[in-house]
């Protein structure tokens, strides 16, 4: 393992420009695995636990990503005529094409010799973030040694990969193996579009590496989170819980809502790990049945939940009549539920979709699983957007309602602040206020309308005592002088008598 004291040393002049003169983490020696962030004071839920700048950062540019943005600023550029003029293969604004950054790439991509220099390549642009790292200082360098790095037969492949799109692309062993190591640590510490993540945390669409954040260790149930300065792309770490002195800070490294087996998969195939927190130990998820299944015995109630085993493919039992069911079976039924909830989905239909899940899905599926708690999501994602065919009054139902539902999964698995929390507590704080305003409303409606029926009630009693004693003009001037608010519409008051016929 990696001195944690050097580790220590190399992260401080790193983190030099935030001036954090009193920390409130150290790196120590983890009971998860290897080193880890630890709390060196009581930290109170929402406190910021540290900043941390991105040692390398570039634009991510997968296949399906459309290649028009800037490789300096990241900013989408116009379809044409954004390509450098130098031939380095790389897209540039015109501001940043004269920043000392892009002279730095453009130097470094233009001595390789791109063989279609005019024509954006997603391999290259993707290259540009891991070859960044040829031109890091020697401790900004060993940083990068320090941290964590999955070795497999794979790692190497990108590299190999932009060799072929340059003409002179490098041979010397030290530069290959720099950008070979660096591909490895943002792989296991990094961020790549982090569509694996953004069910608990901002999301992040660049490629990048922050070192501090690298050292943390993954718990399913993480007690902090981060969001993202928008202008420098600094990272904020924040406890989402109170953490007491001397506990480890975490993070995960999955989305909140995956299941047991899922989570276990991913860990394995992508982080080269296997988790063995609470959680993961836990087949029923602490009571949130997040993987959670009808038992396949028509005549039972119980809810199926897969065995921990660290196998893809488990038994599963039922909580409730001990039957066992294999793999495959209960993937049959979880898989016709997420069948007929994709169709209403892809139905353009937002109410039919709503409609299903709250009248439907249930017959087929817990409301506790992971496809309904993920339909839920992307029915206030949809919502936040627009209404689509939905009334006012369904879209505010559905708001209050899923934003509830969701909330009361993450407080079964004990999970504290995050960005998904703070959302929906102010989807349901403005669903609250709204209704309030409503309520006040139609009471003060009320209040008036009593106010008009007490006046008329009193005209009435008025009205009977004086025409008991023959005042009948008397009487009808009164009910003229009532007549605008208590008589029907189109209603006339009665004439006085003349004076000639008083006397």
């Amino acid at each position: 393992m990696i001195c944690p004291k050097r580790t220590s040393e190399l992260l401080d002049i790193h983190l030099a420009p935030f001036k954090d003169k009193d920390p409130a983490w150290e790196i120590g020696i983890s009971k998860i695995a290897g080193r880890g962030v630890v709390a060196t004071r009581h930290l109170k839920r929402g406190e910021i636990i540290f900043r941390d700048s991105p040692l390398l950062i570039g634009l991510a540019a997968h296949e399906e990503d459309s290649l028009n943005a800037c490789s300096v600023c990241m900013i989408l550029l116009p379809d044409t005529r954004f390509m450098c003029r130098q031939g380095c293969g790389l897209p540039v604004c015109s501001l940043c094409a004269k920043k000392k950054q892009h002279k730095t790439d453009c130097d470094l991509f233009r001595s390789w010799g791109p063989n279609e220099p005019e024509v954006a390549n997603s391999v290259i642009i993707r290259l540009l973030c891991v070859a960044r790292a040829i031109n890091l200082n020697k401790d900004q360098r060993d940083l990068i040694y320090c941290l964590q790095a999955n070795l497999d037969n794979n790692h190497r492949t990108e590299v190999r990969n932009a060799a072929k799109c340059f003409k002179k692309f490098p041979t010397d062993k030290k530069v290959i193996e720099i950008m070979n190591r660096t591909v490895a640590v943002i792989r296991t510490n990094g961020f790549d579009k982090t569509t694996d993540r953004t069910n608990d945390n901002q999301e992040f669409n660049y490629r990048a590496l922050y070192p501090l954040f690298g050292v943390m260790n993954h718990d399913c149930i993480p007690n902090s989170y981060y969001t993202f300065e928008e202008k420098t792309n600094n990272m904020i770490v924040r406890a989402a819980v109170d953490i007491p002195e001397g506990f480890e800070i975490t993070t995960t490294y999955t989305k909140l809502f995956t299941g047991n087996i899922a989570r276990h998969l991913f860990l394995k195939m992508k982080k080269n790990f296997t988790c063995k927190c609470p959680r993961c130990s836990d087949p029923t998820e602490k009571g949130a049945y997040i993987s959670g299944l009808y038992c396949r015995d028509t005549s039972c109630n119980g809810l199926v939940v897969p065995e921990i085993t660290g196998l893809p493919h488990p038994n599963w039992n039922c909580l409730e009549c001990k039957q066992k069911s294999t793999h495959a079976q209960m993937m049959k039924s979880q898989d016709f539920a997420s069948g007929a909830i994709n169709a209403k989905n892809n139905s353009n239909s937002l109410r039919t979709l709503i409609q299903y899940l709250n009248e439907k899905s249930d017959q087929f599926i817990p409301d506790s699983n992971h496809v309904i708690i993920d339909a839920k999501l992307s029915v206030l994602q949809r919502l936040n957007q627009s209404r689509e065919d939905c009334s006012e009054e369904l879209a505010a139902n559905t708001r209050l309602r899923y934003s509830r539902d969701i909330m009361q999964v993450m407080d079964k698995l004990g999970m504290g602040d995050s960005l998904v929390r703070t959302q929906l507590q102010e989807q349901v704080r403005k669903e609250e206020e709204r209704r309030a305003i409503k309520q006040a409303a139609e009471a003060e409606k009320q209040r008036k309308l009593a106010e008009l029926q007490e006046k008329a009630a009193e005209a009435d009693k008025l009205l009977a005592a004086l025409a008991a004693n023959g005042d009948e003009t008397a009487a009808a001037i009164i009910a003229a002088e009532t007549a605008p608010s208590c008589a029907p519409t189109g209603a006339t008051a009665p004439t006085p008598a003349p004076a000639a016929e008083l006397a």
